[in-house]
């Protein structure tokens, strides 16, 4: 008999102030202890790479889906705006540079490079899709 284990992805509810005030399962060890503290004081630098595009899923009241580099990390996040101004945040990592040796620093940079290009090459392209529009007739 195979027993399987359904891995949840790693997931933290911020209020409309920025708090946490919710983390799931996969995110307590890393947000527990930070419930009621704002995301931007206990992660220096982020609020210019991540806030932008939270800001932009609660004023659309539709989710964001984007790919950013932070302390070492590169991850999908996806921010879905909840009721009374709250934001679902759920993540997938991509990559995380190690640093151990240089040459496992070039080589996990390298990848690391690789996934932003890639995500960036698909996001450009949808931005492209949604402003080109078919224009029937001529010669």
């Amino acid at each position: 008999m195979a027993v399987t284990v359904e891995r949840q992805a790693p997931f933290v509810v911020l209020d409309e102030r920025d708090r946490i005030v919710e983390v799931g399962p996969s995110a307590e060890g890393q947000f527990g202890p930070l419930i009621g503290a704002r995301m931007w004081d206990c992660f220096p630098g982020s609020e210019a790479l991540f806030k932008p595009q939270y800001d932009a899923a609660r004023r659309s009241g539709e989710p964001v889906e984007f790919v950013q580099f932070y302390d070492g990390n590169v991850a999908r996040i996806h921010a879905a705006p909840l009721p009374d101004g709250r934001l679902e945040l759920v993540w997938t990592q991509l990559a995380r540079l190690d640093t151990l040796t240089l040459g496992m620093l070039s080589e996990t940079l390298d990848r690391a490079l690789e996934l932003l290009g890639v995500e960036g090459s698909d996001s450009h392209r949808a931005v492209v899709r949604r402003v080109l529009h078919v224009v029937e007739g001529g010669k």
